[in-house]
Formats: structure tokens, sequence, C-alpha cells
């Protein structure tokens, strides 16, 4: 096991541990899909204990892992904020990494920071209750642009659209063909991100290039984006396939 991954497994255990001996409700800072991944691996080797994974929302990726012995948390420990620029006809065009790197500069870890949902120009960010008057008092500006911050219930990220339809054409539902049809790479390319332990089904790492989509699976390829795969919807008269996903943005 490398080093990395053994202090995240011990710190999984404290917080398990804790939860147990103490008949409280602990919680880890935000997963990535790797770390998420090393949690499933070692959960047999936890205490009778239970846990549940939560990122705000339902399609989260970056989530939260809970302990707890009786009672099932309620996250009431996450809060949403909202990110806006103070004058949208002046404003830049903003993107993911920008409101990242404007709260990194905060001195705030990415660890301390859920999804960042960028919609319109608008940042909807999934952070700790314990964060975010910081975040909303001291960041003024992304990249060169004024903005306005505010609270907002994480209930609107339902109402959101977080998503693009897109229609795909493909010979099959093998992973590696809908990740090349959806984020038009090569197979080659796609290999490459498989092979590099990054792509996840349903937050899962997969490493196999043949494995088939199912209806409803999220598929993430860690620096293309994630979506979501919905259905076949026809074949062509030569047996291709013509499949409908919604890409998150």
């Amino acid at each position: 096991m490398e080093k990395e991954e053994l202090i995240l497994r011990n710190k999984f255990l404290d917080l398990a541990r804790n939860a147990y001996f103490k008949n409280i409700v602990t919680h880890s800072t935000f997963l990535n899909l790797y770390e998420q991944t090393i949690f499933e691996m070692i959960q047999n080797e936890l205490p009778n204990i239970k846990s549940v994974m939560f990122g705000g929302y339902s399609e989260a990726e970056r989530k939260i892992v809970c302990f707890y012995c009786e009672k099932k948390p309620d996250f009431d420990m996450l809060e949403c904020i909202s990110i806006a620029p103070s004058n949208k006809k002046f404003a830049e065009e903003l993107s993911h990494r920008d409101f990242l790197g404007a709260i990194m500069n905060l001195g705030i870890e990415r660890h301390m920071i859920g999804d960042i949902c960028v919609v319109d120009n608008i940042a909807h960010i999934i952070t700790f209750k314990s964060m975010s008057d910081t975040i909303i008092n001291e960041l003024g500006t992304v990249k060169h642009t004024k903005v306005v911050l505010n609270k907002e219930s994480i209930d609107y990220l339902k109402t959101v659209n977080r998503s693009e339809y897109k229609k795909i054409n493909i010979p099959s539902e093998r992973l590696d063909s809908v990740i090349g049809s959806i984020y038009n790479i090569s197979r080659s390319k796609v290999n490459m991100y498989i092979d590099a332990g990054r792509v996840f089904i349903n937050s899962k790492q997969c490493l196999s290039h043949s494995m088939k989509v199912k209806n409803g699976d999220i598929i993430t390829v860690r620096g293309l984006g994630r979506a979501r795969f919905l259905c076949i919807s026809s074949m062509s008269r030569k047996g291709r396939l013509f499949a409908e996903t919604e890409v998150f943005r």
C-alpha cells in the first residue's frame, strides 16, 4: 500500500473508532474519487460502525464520509455559497478553475471545498459551514472581476441546470467507445485515461476498457469532466448505436 493510501486509511479508521467508542457522528473532509475508492476498499476493516457518503446533492463528485452508530446524519455541517459577478455586463468569462483558484488564494485547502457548479457565470459551491463565513467575508474578486457572495439553500442545486444533452454515435456500449464519443477524443487517448486510473463509474475507479456502460451510469474522467449515460435511443441500419447522454458542466 502506498504511503498516501496508508495515511488516508488510518484517518478513516480513527474517525470510525471515535464515532464508535464515543457514540458521536464524525466526518472526513471532502474526498475526491480516488480517495472514495480507497474508502470503499477498506470498509471491511472498519469497526462495527455505520457510514454514508454525501456531497450536498445526489450527483456530487466530491463527498464527505460520515461515521455514526444510530441516527443517520443530516449533513447539516455542509453549506452552499453562490459567487456571482457584481456587474454581469463587464464581467469576464469565469471558469471552475478561476473560482477554485480564488478560494485557494485565501489559504483554504482543496479538501475543504466540495463541488463547484458553474452555470451562467455564477458558481454554486459546497463547503463546510465552518468555512463559509471566511469565504464570504474575504473573497472580493475572481480573476479581475468583482463578485458578490451569498449563502443559499443546498436544495437550490436541484433546480440548477448543470448539464447539457448530447447524442452520440457508438459501435457498442463499451466504456472506451462511450468516453471517446462524449469527449471527442481518440481511442488511444481514452486508453491512456483508463490505464492511468482516471476513469470512474458511479464514483468507483474502473480499469476495464471493455466494461459495458449501463443506463444511468455516471462516468467521470478526471481532467475531462463527468457525464451520465442515459440510454440507447436507436440503431442505424449498419448496427451502430445512437445513445443519449447528459454532460455536466
